[in-house]
């Protein structure tokens, strides 16, 4: 899968590491939609999980992808502002995808365009803020 994405990406792939049965790479946000349609179309096809981690400096976007018949993994990691932050859903490519991102948005506040229903999901829509930022 490595030889796969460096051939595909180019120069779009920020960096690629193999540990184990896990891929870990970097992408920008706009390569985000394609890497994961080109992963789930080589059986990485579970969102185990979608989630972001506050740098401080931006937040990194961690997404978990799954292939069940091998347990291998893909990490596909974004980086975005820790303000204002928009990265596209990847909802279109795996359903799943809908309710991870929301968490996302209301935990961290990344806004995700052309996500279907994009609201909070844990808080109460009179919460103000976003309790995992820094």
């Amino acid at each position: 899968m490595m030889e796969l994405l460096q051939k595909e990406l180019g120069e779009a792939l920020q960096a690629c590491e193999q540990v184990g049965k896990e891929l870990r790479i970097r992408v920008t946000p706009q390569q985000l939609v394609p890497v994961t349609r080109l992963c789930k179309q080589h059986g990485y096809t579970y969102p185990c999980d979608i989630t972001a981690v506050d740098m401080r400096t931006e937040l990194v976007l961690v997404y978990r992808l799954i292939a069940p018949d091998s347990g291998e993994q893909v990490v596909v990691k974004v980086g975005a502002p820790r303000s204002g932050a928009r990265i596209p859903t990847v909802s279109g490519v795996y359903g799943a995808a809908e309710w991870l991102e929301r968490e996302v948005y209301d935990l961290f506040g990344v806004r995700f365009e052309g996500h279907p229903d994009l609201r909070r999901i844990l808080l109460t829509d009179d919460w103000e803020g976003h309790p995992l930022l820094k």
